[in-house]
Formats: structure tokens, sequence, C-alpha cells
């Protein structure tokens, strides 16, 4: 059952009512590409589905086997490839097996000095070769790119061969690029086994903050003006006021009277002396990597940037904490579900002049639905973030 559905709302719902409609027939672990290349062997002469699994991750239905499926299904756990096969610092390369998962993998190129930089929410549970089957965006896009412009080179198992790329150029001028087919491509055209990725030095500093703005519409100009100016932090993230008190609401009690008294103090000052509206407010979590230097003068651009639209900074601990909470979302889901509450998320985008637009008209469409099903209206949230 484990490696016969993802981590959809649906199949989640599915699986915890016991009414998972159609489960795989076998798991098979290779542990080198030979193996992977013999199973598809098999599976073509013997007429057998494969499906790929990673870290069991999905939310696009990949991993639901159809219920109209006749064939025998078969699992590939790639888990058991996980290996770096090696680094090369001078160039900024490191050729990685598929099956690692993405923190199991940065750890390991620390203590060599480098990371790749690519940091999802899922980075916990998600593996290599699920990030590039698809395209996956991560939290540090801004300074380390997407799974797109990280991944140089990609080896595949396909029903037909072997697909791999003997060079390691960034680019080159002739094309179409094959690896485009298969970044996004959900695991339909074969099994990826490994990959060459960009790798670059441990960043010089880290530096987290926030800011504060009095309303959502004041965050969302603030975010503007920060893509017009080309300031791009290594993650910047606008919260909405729904997401802002959920977040505060998850902060650890004080363990004492100072500490108490220090947070009434702050509240004071940004309740009734500054005037926002503990109802209104948003708040905007910032990260900083790479070089001090660099660093340094780009978190100052991006203050006064946010001073402009009457923001307050919020300081380095709301900023980390925030950060942090994107990787709570999936256990704040299934959390809920214990309680019958169910949630789920989705990203898209729009132009900056259709992202208020968009989200009032989402909030209402969905209370609209909740209320044609029967639900009172305070018992539906929803929730927004820009990034």
């Amino acid at each position: 059952m484990h490696h016969s559905h993802g981590q959809a709302f649906q199949e989640t719902w599915q699986l915890r009512a016991g009414k998972i409609e159609k489960y795989c027939d076998m798991v098979f672990y290779p542990k080198c590409k030979e193996d992977v290349e013999k199973l598809i062997q098999l599976a073509n002469k013997h007429d057998v589905m494969i499906v790929p699994y990673g870290g069991g991750t999905n939310v696009a239905q990949s991993l639901m086997i159809p219920s109209v499926e006749q064939r025998m299904v078969v699992s590939c756990d790639m888990t058991r490839m996980s290996a770096i096969k090696w680094i090369d610092k001078k160039n900024g390369l490191a050729c990685i097996e598929a099956g690692v998962y993405g923190e199991q993998m940065e750890k390991a190129l620390k203590e060599h000095g480098v990371i790749a930089g690519h940091e999802p929410d899922s980075m916990e549970f998600s593996t290599l070769g699920g990030w590039i089957s698809t395209r996956a965006s991560g939290m540090k896009k801004n300074s380390y790119g997407n799974i797109e412009d990280i991944v140089l080179n990609v080896t595949m198992v396909t029903s037909k061969g072997t697909y791999e790329k003997f060079y390691s150029n960034a680019r080159i001028s002739n094309g179409p690029d094959l690896n485009h087919l298969v970044l996004g491509s959900e695991g339909n055209y074969g099994i990826i086994t490994d990959a060459t990725l960009k790798i670059k030095p441990l960043p010089e500093v880290r530096i987290f903050d926030s800011i504060l703005f009095h309303d959502w519409e004041s965050g969302v100009e603030f975010m503007h003006e920060l893509s017009k100016k080309r300031i791009y932090p290594t993650s910047c993230r606008l919260v909405d006021n729904e997401q802002f008190k959920f977040g505060a609401s998850l902060k650890p009690a004080s363990n004492s009277r100072l500490e108490k008294f220090i947070d009434e103090i702050k509240k004071m000052y940004v309740l009734k002396i500054k005037g926002y509206d503990v109802d209104k407010l948003t708040a905007c979590t910032l990260l900083f990597e790479g070089s001090k230097k660099e660093m340094e003068a780009l978190h100052k651009d991006c203050l006064e940037t946010g001073y402009k639209f009457n923001g307050l900074r919020g300081g380095p601990e709301n900023g980390l904490r925030g950060y942090l909470l994107t990787f709570l979302i999936a256990y704040t889901r299934d959390l809920a579900l214990e309680h019958n509450v169910a949630g789920e998320s989705f990203e898209l985008s729009c132009p900056w002049d259709r992202v208020n637009v968009l989200c009032e008209r989402t909030k209402a469409r969905i209370h609209k639905r909740a209320k044609e099903l029967g639900f009172a209206d305070e018992r539906v949230w929803t929730s927004f973030r820009v990034t």
C-alpha cells in the first residue's frame, strides 16, 4: 500500500478511509542503473506497468494507479540508489544518484564544502529524481535557480534504451535540449537514475529578517517593487493575515516572566504605537544567502524598499520562524486530518496587476462552494502567499 499512492489530498483521504482502489503488485529496489535496465527489459517482455517511486510526496496523482489498469503493476523504489558518484569542485559539478533524499544530499555535499541550493517544501522527504520529474521549484530559487537551472545532465532508462548526455556544458547553441523532455515528465518516459548538478561553495553568510506591513495590498506592492528593481533575496515570501496569525499561534510559549514581558512590549509597540491592526497586518519573511558584502548590501536595499511602503522591520527571529514554517505544512495538514479538518494548497503564476483580484475571487469561489456543500462560512479558512 505504501507505494500505491502519493500525497495529494484525495490520495491521503482515501488512504485514511481505506479506499485505495488499486495497489501495486510488487516493489522493486534497484541498486544500480543496470538493475533498472534489466527491470524495464523484463517489463517490456511481460507487458508490466512500472511506476517510478522516490519519496512518495507527489501531489499530481502520478503515483495513483488507475483502477482500470489490467496489467501487473510494479513500483520501482529508487531510494537505494542514493550515492554521490563524484564531485568536481573546480568546475562546480556533482553527479548524484536519483534516489537520494534532499536533506540527505545537501548534508553529504556540505561535508565537501558545497551545496546545490535546491530547497523545496518537501526537502526532508522528496528525492532528486522526483524534483527532476516534477520540474520542482525551491524556496531559494532566486539565488540558485529552479531544478531546471541546476540540472545539466540526466540519465534516464526508457523502454527503448538509456538516454544520457556525455558532456557537462551549461549551455549549447544547437537544440532542442532533450533534458527538457525529462524535466516535468512525471515518470511517463522512463526512470531517472542519476543527474549531474551545478554546485556552489557554502555561503559565507545567511541573514534572516522580516518586514511587517499594514495590509495585504501594501505587501503586494512591496513585492512588485522588489521585482521591478531586481532586488532578489535568496528567499522572499509574503504571507497574508490569516497565515501570519496561524504562524504566531505556533510560536512556543514564553518560559520566563522576562520573555513574557518583552513579548508584551513588542506587541504594544506594533499595535498601539505603530498602529497596526492585528486583523489586517501581513508579514514578509526574508533570507539572504551568499557573500557577506553582497548580501549585506542586498539586505539594506530590501529593508529600505519596505520602509517606502510603511513597512516595519520584524527582525531575524521572525524571519527564521516564518521560513521554517513552510516545512511544517505537510505535518499540519496531516495533524488537521486527525480532527476531520481538510487542508490543501495549490500554486500558480499571474501578472502583478491581477494578484489582488485573483486572491479575492479565489477566496469568494471557495467560500461559495463550501456554502453550497453545507459548510458554515466560519468553518472555511483561506490563506494566500506571494513568492
